[in-house]
């Protein structure tokens, strides 16, 4: 059995005696000093109450002092709640010699000193419940003025980017320095673990590595970090722990290599992380179609004018995004047009060529563009000579090649690359009995091959209804 802690975790409930003897007592000093006599008509009573505060103070800092020994408390915020402690008690020595000592007429000096006196036992308070509850307890939700740095952390990040968000930088760091480096540090080495700097975090401490990459099991933060809050090794031993979200942000760093200048990617997000940080962080991680998240410099305005003097209609997709929306408008394009096309390949997302007597032939004088994303070939008479075409554009998700020459030999084959595609094949040398039998192979492409419409009942009017019944 260890008496020391025994006796010492006698604090927490011992330590309030003081504290409201104290304020008690300088309760009693103001209505005395107001002209109260009739309730207070003594300073004896005054004296008295401050004298029993002083001796419930004496037994707190015996029971603190021995609750120290258990070492679960960082030195810095344990020295600053223990001097300012002991700090306090002499004060309030020091008010009990001056109101015995003292003549009548210094009562405002008497008082003054009490009101020091208060102060600090305020701020021993509240540096002892940062030790059991964290920096960021009483402020957590008060003002924005008022809270920690953590909250500033918060609503940087709430402002940020998506894009530019670094998880290390921006989010883990922040979280080690907001509740973990006050016992992990530099000085304090609790548990021979140190979390100051990135490469800490790979350093072995007395029970494991803080962080092994791409592996939870063996990753000891993570472990601790995520235990429920009332056993024995979770952390922080005392205040809030990290939020679910935080914990689910840390998992997801440490599977995808805990690199220090690691992003997240909607791709290998979750739905539920990519809704929790929406949720608490207000950044969308929601998946991007890809146009959205190429870049290209704007296009030349001279190439620009040439096409669109030149049968086409082109237009950048935003006013920020300068990929191309490319539409052929004449009847008939020509290997001339074809090579003005040539020069905007790869600035073009969106592709239309339709009905324009397109042949296979030209078909192969377009350059493969890099960024195409949706093809529309409608109404040309191509053969199964498109389909190597399309397969050269690996972000290909919709092809418009109704009324052409497209078998099902070819879409299968264009299909097997793309099997999460859109195609439309209404008109084609496809039969229904081939259209079934992919949909069947194929079931994440969307193959649509007629015009579906439905049934609306016939509109009556109000007199037509009445005379109905």
């Amino acid at each position: 059995m260890d008496w020391e802690l025994f006796i010492g975790r006698f604090h927490p409930l011992i330590v309030h005696l003081p504290i409201g003897i104290f304020i008690l007592g300088y309760v009693f000093e103001v209505l005395f000093q107001l002209g109260y006599r009739n309730l207070i008509n003594s300073r004896k009573l005054i004296i008295m109450t401050y004298s029993l505060g002083l001796v419930a103070g004496l037994f707190a800092a015996i029971t603190g002092w021995l609750l120290s020994f258990s070492e679960d408390y960082g030195v810095e915020p344990l020295n600053d709640h223990k001097y300012l402690g002991i700090g306090t008690l002499v004060i309030m020595l020091v008010v009990i010699v001056y109101q015995v000592k003292a003549p009548e007429l210094k009562s405002k000096l008497k008082l003054g000193l009490s009101t020091v006196a208060i102060i600090l036992t305020g701020l021993t308070g509240h540096f002892g419940g940062n030790l059991t509850h964290g920096p960021s307890y009483l402020v957590e939700y008060g003002p924005g003025f008022l809270k920690t740095d953590n909250y500033s952390v918060y609503k940087a990040i709430h402002e940020m980017n998506p894009d530019s968000l670094e998880i290390y930088t921006h989010i883990i760091q922040p979280l080690l320095n907001n509740k973990c480096t006050v016992c992990h540090n530099n000085d304090d080495k609790k548990g021979g673990l140190t979390l100051e700097q990135y490469s800490d975090l790979f350093n072995e401490a007395d029970h494991n590595l803080p962080v092994k990459a791409g592996d939870l099991n063996t990753s000891e933060l993570f472990t601790r970090v995520s235990l429920p809050v009332n056993h024995e090794k979770a952390m922080p031993p005392r205040g809030a722990g990290l939020g679910y979200t935080e914990i689910q942000m840390l998992k997801y760093w440490i599977e995808n290599g805990a690199d220090s200048l690691a992003i997240f990617n909607s791709d290998t997000m979750s739905k539920e992380l990519i809704a929790l940080i929406n949720r608490d962080y207000g950044l969308d991680f929601s998946p991007k179609p890809y146009y959205e998240k190429i870049k290209v410099d704007r296009l030349d305005e001279e190439v620009f004018a040439q096409l669109n003097s030149s049968g086409f209609r082109v237009n950048y997709l935003s006013e920020a995004n300068f990929l191309l929306d490319v539409a052929f408008e004449n009847d008939s394009i020509s290997k001339v047009q074809i090579e003005l096309l040539n020069k905007v390949s790869d600035h073009t997302t969106v592709l239309k060529l339709s009905d324009c007597k397109l042949t296979d032939s030209l078909l192969q004088e377009i350059t493969p563009m890099k960024h195409l994303t949706r093809i529309d070939l409608n109404n040309n008479k191509l053969s199964d000579g498109l389909v190597p075409f399309l397969i050269k554009h690996e972000h290909l998700e919709t092809a418009n090649l109704n009324e052409t020459n497209l078998t099902s030999e070819s879409l299968r084959d264009l299909l097997t690359t793309f099997n999460e595609l859109r195609v439309y094949v209404r008109n084609t040398k496809i039969t229904q009995e081939e259209l079934a039998s992919l949909k069947q192979t194929f079931t994440n492409a969307e193959i649509i091959s007629e015009f579906k419409f439905e049934k609306v009942e016939e509109t009556k009017s109000v007199f037509r209804q009445e005379l109905e019944h």
